[in-house]
This record gives structure tokens, sequence and C-alpha cells, in this order.
């Protein structure tokens, strides 16, 4: 266990990295990064209600961040990052709204393709100097619109 409720296999999970037979397994050099990720987690869980979050995309291989076609400079690749969902709190916008409206640390929070049905929000950390930065990202769109839309 990373944290009491997140466990290494579910911030290390990918079907993608399984399609594709790509190694997904954590650096030990990271595991510190994957830990202060999921304390953070625990912080947002108790925020939601302490109802579960759905770790969709947390850390990504240097491989499997290249299959996705993900951001060189990712978060994910760095274990300093997830994708998220609560379906108990709500939908993805309102996990966004409810974590900007908090005191949670946080580096960036992007609302991810809010339209449709499968949205999700991605947030990351760092250990000191986290920015706040709030985003959305519609799907099939390549811009980045400040605040939660």
């Amino acid at each position: 266990m990373l944290s009491p409720h997140f466990s290494l296999k579910e911030f290390t999970d990918s079907a993608k990295a399984k399609a594709l037979k790509i190694d997904n397994s954590l650096p030990d050099a990271l595991r510190s990064n994957a830990v202060h990720t999921c304390q953070q987690l625990e912080k947002i869980r108790a925020i939601l209600g302490n109802n579960p979050l759905i770790i969709t995309s947390g850390w990504r291989s240097p491989a499997l961040n290249r299959a996705i076609q993900g951001s060189p400079r990712s978060d994910h690749c760095t274990a300093r990052a997830v994708d998220i969902r609560c379906p108990k709190f709500g939908t993805a916008r309102s996990v966004a709204r409810a974590l900007v409206a908090s005191n949670v640390e946080f580096d960036q929070l992007i609302l991810e393709s809010p339209t449709l049905p499968g949205a999700w929000v991605h947030i990351g950390f760092r250990k000191g100097a986290n920015r706040r930065q709030v985003l959305t990202k519609f799907a099939g769109d390549k811009t980045y619109y400040a605040g939660v839309k």
C-alpha cells in the first residue's frame, strides 16, 4: 500500500500497458513521489465525503507515456500526478469544483473532457511550490482554458 486507501497496483495499473506488453512497474527511485501523491489523494478522498476514488491513470513509464501520446513533461512520468474519478461524489466537474474550493495543496488540476460521460480530473502534486493551476481541456480541442469550465 502506498497509503491507507491506495495500492501500488492501482497506481501503476494500465490496460494500455497490458495490451501493448509494456512494463509499467514503478522504479524504486520514484516510490517516495508515489507515496506523497497517494497521501495527497487521502486528503482529496476526505474532501469528497470519503467516497472511493478511481485512479484511471497514475504512474506512466516513458514507454507507456509515448504509446498514449502523453506530454513528455507529464507529471505522471515522475509519479506526481493521477487522473481520478469519484462517481459516488458526482461528475468530474463537481469533483474539480470541490477541490478548487478546498484548501488541498495541488500543483495542477485539469478538468478533462467534461462534456463526455467518462470525464476525469487530472491532479498533480509537488513537495512544496504548488501552483494551484486550474485548467479545463475539452475532448478534441488542444486548448487548455483557465479555470473550471
